[in-house]
């Protein structure tokens, strides 16, 4: 499992695939870190340190290659990605299990690594603005402040399962979103993603 997270790193770090295979490359080296390292992710405000400070430096070194996997949103929507794969797996799967006790931090990660590239295009600094984009932050902004775990104590269980869908206006956004701003054979990967993950959710409420 190591050797497949580390040829996974290097093709992301070399810049050879295109952005949508580089969302799968990144969902799925954190799926299996998730699986591999149950623990990993248990002292959740260190990464939020390093997510901070990365993002920070991606927007004032916007231009550089080096800061292209944050700028582009390619990393945010990659935990974002492993957030909804999620919701749609199986309950019983230990790989589910372990990935809900990470999937509110995650979701932290999402919107931090999103930032930059939401600032970047509010800011002028590249491309312009889109209508979906902006809807899919807005959401994301009270969904990521209650996915911290002092204030999701304090939320009532029936209100917080009826806030959490809310998420799905943010998945619906950012699809449409990038459906409308991507490369052609992005546009391809995505539009499969979103109906397999679609389709997975439909089956998985049917089962209830």
């Amino acid at each position: 499992m190591l050797s497949i997270i580390m040829v996974l790193i290097i093709l992301v770090v070399v810049g050879v695939l295109p952005n949508s295979i580089n969302i799968i490359a990144i969902s799925s080296i954190l799926i299996l870190l998730g699986y591999k390292f149950r623990n990993m992710f248990k002292k959740a405000y260190i990464y939020y340190i390093v997510a901070l400070t990365l993002s920070s430096v991606a927007l004032v070194y916007y231009e550089s290659e080096y800061s292209a996997l944050i700028i582009e949103g390619i990393i945010g929507y990659s935990f974002l990605f492993v957030v909804m794969i999620t919701g749609v797996l199986p309950n019983k799967l230990l790989l589910t299990r372990n990935l809900k006790r990470n999937r509110g931090m995650f979701s932290i990660l999402s919107f931090i690594f999103i930032s930059p590239h939401s600032a970047s295009h509010a800011l002028g600094l590249i491309g312009g603005i889109n209508l979906f984009g902006i809807v899919a932050y807005v959401f994301m902004v009270p969904l990521t402040i209650i996915s911290f775990q002092i204030i999701r104590r304090e939320i009532d269980n029936k209100d917080w399962i009826y806030i959490q869908k809310a998420a799905y206006i943010i998945y619906v956004s950012l699809f449409v979103h990038l459906l409308l701003v991507a490369e052609w054979e992005n546009k391809v990967v995505y539009a499969v993603l979103f109906t397999l993950y679609l389709n997975n959710k439909i089956l998985k409420e049917i089962r209830k």
